[in-house]
């Protein structure tokens, strides 16, 4: 969904910084909201950007889930129960790559502070 500049435009007479009404052709301010409302959509369009991997897939399991007739769920519950995968085990090895992405990422910064050290 795209904002328009009287998307815009509405949201500054809602927060009280003007007042009046949209007419982009005589009033400037009215102009600055369809230039802002431009600006806004082009940040908005890299909102995967913004968001980690971790987010949009999980969003995308959950409309999957949402969208998927439940027998099917559970029988992928069932398969992946099957092939030894528990909530506890999933878990307890999420926890476990989180603690080596933080020491993986810590051992870069240090690299990166010595760089310019040159010991014999």
């Amino acid at each position: 969904m795209l904002l328009t500049g009287k998307d815009v435009w509405d949201a500054i007479v809602k927060a009280g910084l003007l007042s009046g009404n949209y007419d982009p052709r005589t009033n400037r301010h009215c102009a600055n909201a369809d230039v802002l409302a431009g600006l806004l959509n082009e940040v908005l369009s890299r909102r995967h950007n913004w968001l980690p991997n971790l987010l949009q897939t999980e969003d995308a399991m959950r409309l999957w889930e949402a969208s998927t007739p439940r027998e099917s769920v559970l029988r992928l519950y069932k398969f992946l129960n099957q092939c030894g995968y528990t909530v506890v085990g999933i878990d307890a090895a999420i926890e476990r790559e989180v603690k080596r992405r933080k020491a993986a990422a810590d051992d870069a910064s240090t690299k990166t502070t010595r760089q310019g050290i040159h010991r014999p």
